[in-house]
């Protein structure tokens, strides 16, 4: 498994996470239904039982004179309460109806029993399951409105009589305090709900974002690395191959030459070479000459011999003439040749190698590597800047 996937699969689905948040808000939008359900329930369960204490209290004050007619009843009690259409007041005797509402509702439901008023199964309900001497309340449905019925029955002259008081729920729910509270109550959780919704999935899109800097910044860092890597190598096989720096031994010029036949630029490429005193050394011999050799100057040397031989490359006949005078130290030039292409470049080492004297090219498994004595190159180096400085 490569990095990059290993890095992709720590990204969280923002789809995934949308669709687990929608689940959990609707789940608490439901309880909070719920709950603010209980909530009215509680408030109408409240005022109904304020309301049978109000029944209660007028079927007292009935039963407190004797001998009332029906129509001293509603005259002197129950015409004289408030009533509206969203709370009034119902009193039968058996199946009639005697009072509903007012004077005016009344005539219209004279000819009706109770039973046709409280037409509703929640009504009939109701109304068939008061208890004598004891109010009772139950939301019920009338004429497509919910009410709350505080009712009883109770007997007066000998006869059985039922009373109920029936409150519009709509009236106590749409309260301005209490709807002002629902309200706020409502704001409240739909802020909090939008930010439960929200905010997960805002953190989602932020660590994914981050996750993919990090990505990215893995990705430079090895990019980086291998920049830095390959520098190094390079660095590395510069430091190694560096003409400037580095001497070779004879036998791995062939090695060179080889490099060099397929490289059309690297001509034309001259051979200087030279035999060094018996008492100066190799590191002596060049570090004379190591500002006078540059970059393009490949050394070799024989030890044994005292031969030393300088490869140019991109150097003519008469740079390399111009090369041999400015050389230093106990020496002697032997001779230079010059290859023009890559056609010429074998007969042209086989010429400089009989200048030489044929010296043996063993061969060799890889090219071994002798740097000069580096407190003479400075020396030298230092002569020299001080010459130049003396000239100019």
């Amino acid at each position: 498994m490569s990095k990059s996937n290993k890095k992709k699969k720590k990204y969280i689905s923002v789809t995934l996470v949308l669709i687990l948040m929608a689940i959990i808000v609707s789940g608490l939008a439901a309880l909070t239904f719920f709950e603010m359900q209980r909530y009215e329930d509680g408030i109408i369960d409240v005022c109904a039982t304020q309301q049978d204490s109000y029944v209660q209290l007028v079927i007292d004050q009935i039963n407190l004179k004797e001998n009332r007619t029906d129509q001293e009843i509603i005259e002197n009690i129950l015409s004289t309460l408030d009533s509206s259409s969203n709370r009034y007041w119902t009193f039968s005797k058996e199946q009639t109806m005697l009072y509903v509402k007012d004077a005016l509702e009344t005539n219209r439901y004279q000819s009706l029993t109770a039973n046709s008023y409280y037409r509703s199964d929640s009504a009939t309900n109701f109304i068939d399951n008061l208890i004598v001497n004891k109010v009772n309340h139950e939301r019920i449905e009338l004429d497509g409105k919910d009410y709350i019925a505080s009712g009883a029955l109770f007997e007066y002259g000998g006869e059985e009589y039922r009373i109920c008081l029936l409150t519009n729920t709509t009236v106590l729910l749409d309260n301005n305090k209490f709807l002002g509270s629902k309200m706020e109550l409502i704001i409240i959780f739909i802020v909090v709900y939008s930010l439960i919704f929200i905010m997960p999935i805002l953190i989602t899109i932020l660590y994914n974002i981050m996750q993919k800097k990090i990505f990215m910044t893995g990705q430079e860092l090895v990019e980086v690395n291998n920049a830095v890597e390959r520098l190094n190598e390079k660095l590395t096989t510069d430091e190694i191959y560096d003409n400037r720096k580095n001497l070779f031994s004879l036998p791995t010029i062939k090695l060179f030459l080889d490099e060099y036949k397929d490289k059309r630029a690297a001509f034309p490429i001259s051979f200087v070479a030279f035999k060094y005193g018996e008492k100066e050394t190799v590191s002596r011999f060049f570090g004379k000459n190591c500002v006078t050799l540059g970059k393009h100057d490949i050394k070799f040397y024989d030890g044994r011999l005292h031969l030393a031989l300088i490869l140019c490359v991109k150097c003519n006949a008469t740079k390399a003439k111009e090369l041999s005078k400015m050389i230093k130290g106990d020496c002697e030039f032997l001779g230079s040749e010059t290859a023009v292409s890559a056609s010429s470049l074998d007969d042209k080492f086989k010429k400089i190698m009989e200048i030489m004297g044929n010296p043996p090219l063993v061969s060799a498994n890889g090219p071994k590597i002798e740097r000069p004595d580096s407190r003479t190159e400075s020396r030298y180096r230092a002569k020299e800047n001080s010459e130049d400085k003396k000239n100019a």
